[in-house]
């Protein structure tokens, strides 16, 4: 990820800064459709710390890349990446995404993406073990990119080199949502919704 946040995780504060890829855990899966344990997993969200991007101009503007793609797994068979402090208690995590780029709206001078090859990028969600059972980790209740459903997407360098979602969840966007897709009713739905439609506007996607 591009920021350094904080992680209040019981009554430890841990202070957390750019992601180290070390530390792996990974989950199977052979079915092309979001699994049960994908869409029933119990999720535990995070506060962090984060430019925030109001306005789509804003977002365009600091993205680094934008680009509209499909995620090739399901989030069970992605490499999920947690690193943990000497004493175990967690450090930071994320997940990476192979995506398939289908378009390229904004690229960095000189960077030519192969379309061919899938693009690794991270999002701030992962996997974590707690009490003997899996549980869903994310930053600000971040949902995951789903298999198979065109988004887009942007994206900054974080200090890895690899490419990040910013933003948040308001940094990727469902060109046409799934039924699998998660809804969150109320105030929040209706903002990102709104959002969602105006990014699409701007970049002809509707």
């Amino acid at each position: 990820m591009t920021f350094n946040k904080k992680i209040k995780l019981g009554i430890s504060v841990l202070a957390v800064g750019g992601l180290i890829a070390s530390g792996s855990l990974f989950f199977t899966s052979t079915n092309a459709s979001p699994k049960f344990s994908e869409l029933n997993t119990p999720k535990i969200s995070l506060e962090a710390s984060y430019i925030e991007y109001g306005t789509v101009d804003e977002l365009d503007s600091n993205a680094e890349l934008i680009v509209i793609g499909t995620p090739l797994q399901g989030f069970d068979d992605r490499q999920h990446i947690v690193t943990s402090f000497d004493d175990g208690t967690i450090q930071d995590f994320y997940t990476l995404t192979n995506v398939k780029i289908d378009k390229v709206i904004k690229s960095p001078e000189g960077v030519a993406l192969n379309a061919e090859e899938p693009l690794s990028i991270v999002e701030p969600i992962s996997y974590i073990k707690d009490a003997g059972s899996k549980k869903k980790i994310a930053y600000e209740d971040y949902t995951e990119l789903k298999q198979n459903e065109k988004s887009i997407i942007f994206l900054k360098k974080n200090t890895q080199g690899q490419y990040s979602v910013i933003n948040m969840d308001l940094g990727k966007f469902a060109i046409e949502p799934s039924s699998q897709s998660p809804s969150i009713s109320g105030e929040k739905q209706d903002s990102k919704e709104q959002f969602r439609k105006s990014v699409l506007e701007k970049y002809d996607l509707k």
